[in-house]
């Protein structure tokens, strides 16, 4: 079933307090992968989804790291053809609720299957991908006024692993109505917005304590060098994911991201003591800097708990 006419109206999620549960989180879905992280690097000759420019403070020195923590994980987006006029507002609302979103959605044809979603994730670079489908149905008029049935399925796979991570189906009969878009859109707005509003939830459950750290490490001499660092890293508590963006031998800049959990200034000062050394590469306290999501920080108190 297609629309006739653009929607209009916005879907008007909000992630308020009384929204939120009143119990704790369950442990992260991917905690179990701490301390074993998987490792990605950059396929030949594809570049990086997002330009990063050095960071200020490595600007002054010939060898320094950098370790900022950027937010939630990055979301790319999948509509069928029935829910591509949705996307601003699905998108607006994962970004709404702190997730990093990436990327214009696909619009695809027919049903598609885990594996094309694991490598519509891998090449955005995505840590989530959000597959959205809509289908309905016109029930029985009564004279002139139309009635519709819609349903909306909404599943977030992780594109690593294939793993789908959270599914989330919302049926809705909406407002009977002369005009058939207007009658359309009461079930197919008020199916996709139950829809998003439920899976954000239980994705922020899944991925509860998950954040995307960018390193940049300025003097690595080469790549060898580099693997050794990411390595190490896939290695540290809290670490499910450590992805290589980009590397420029020339300046020995190199920017890793590092998904895991929120970390004190503490922890990360003690993972860059211990990085794997060089004879060249001397990391002091005057060569490190940390810096902190604090809007994050402020809305989720128990992060380092």
């Amino acid at each position: 079933m297609k629309s006739t006419a653009p929607l209009l109206l916005a879907l008007g999620l909000s992630l308020s307090p009384t929204m939120r549960a009143d119990v704790a989180p369950p442990p992260s879905r991917f905690e179990k992968n701490s301390g074993n992280a998987t490792i990605q690097k950059p396929v030949e000759n594809k570049p990086a989804p997002e330009s990063r420019d050095e960071a200020d403070f490595l600007k002054a020195v010939k060898a320094g790291v950098q370790v900022t923590e950027l937010g939630c994980m990055r979301a790319t987006f999948v509509f069928d053809e029935n829910a591509a006029e949705f996307e601003t507002q699905v998108t607006e609302a994962f970004s709404d609720a702190d997730f990093r979103v990436f990327s214009k959605g696909n619009v695809v044809q027919g049903r598609v299957e885990p594996k094309a979603l694991h490598e519509i994730g891998n090449d955005r670079y995505a840590d989530l991908v959000v597959y959205t489908t809509i289908a309905g149905r016109e029930k029985p008029a009564l004279g002139k006024l139309k009635l519709f049935e819609a349903t909306c399925t909404m599943q977030v796979c992780n594109p690593m692993s294939e793993e789908l991570l959270v599914s989330e189906t919302a049926r809705l009969e909406g407002k009977r109505h002369a005009d058939e878009v207007e009658a359309l859109r009461s079930a197919t707005e008020g199916a996709v917005a139950a829809a998003t509003k439920e899976l954000i939830m239980k994705t922020l459950e899944k991925a509860h304590k998950i954040l995307v750290h960018e390193a940049q490490l300025k003097g690595v001499e080469d790549h060898q060098q580099l693997l050794q660092i990411m390595e190490y890293t896939a290695k540290l508590k809290g670490v499910y994911h450590v992805r290589q963006m980009t590397y420029d031998k020339t300046t020995g800049l190199a920017v890793i991201e590092i998904i895991g959990a929120p970390q004190t200034e503490s922890f990360w000062r003690a993972y860059l003591n211990n990085l794997p050394k060089r004879e060249k590469w001397i990391i002091d306290v005057k060569h490190i800097r940390i810096v902190q999501n604090e809007k994050l920080r402020q809305k989720n108190p128990d992060w380092t708990k």
